[in-house]
């Protein structure tokens, strides 16, 4: 008899541990949002389409012109570097384009006026050099 209660005291001591757990990691809020939102769209939430890191910008600009190579992403603001959103293992740069992020007039590393500009939205942009 007093094992089967150390038996049910262990279990009612998991099951409040895993409760504990769930709640606090938000399982079922964090299983709701996975299920309602596809990928993409949890990315853009995350990274931004011409905000923060840009996701959603480069994202487009990869699906409209095809790109078959790298292409340098610029992010003017101190984000982690977008350039894993494009990036293909194995394949070479193509130094003609740019993807320019966060772009500043006044505060610019990157003189655009070396570039024409192929594809904007608000303050991010692809370019291309000119020739």
């Amino acid at each position: 008899m007093i094992k089967f209660k150390i038996i049910k005291n262990k279990i009612y001591i998991y099951f409040t541990v895993l409760f504990l757990i769930i709640i606090f990691f938000k399982f079922f809020e964090s299983a709701y949002i996975v299920i309602i939102n596809n990928y993409d769209s949890r990315l853009i939430k995350n990274y931004g389409y011409c905000e923060k890191s840009s996701y959603g910008f480069i994202k487009y600009i990869k699906k409209k012109y095809n790109l078959k190579k790298n292409i340098k992403i610029v992010n003017e603001e101190t984000h982690p570097s977008s350039q894993l959103f494009l990036h293909k293992p194995k394949v070479d740069y193509d130094n003609n384009y740019l993807i320019l992020l966060n772009y500043n007039d006044y505060s610019s590393m990157i003189d655009i006026n070396d570039y024409t500009v192929i594809d904007k939205f608000k303050n991010c942009l692809f370019l291309k050099k000119n020739d």
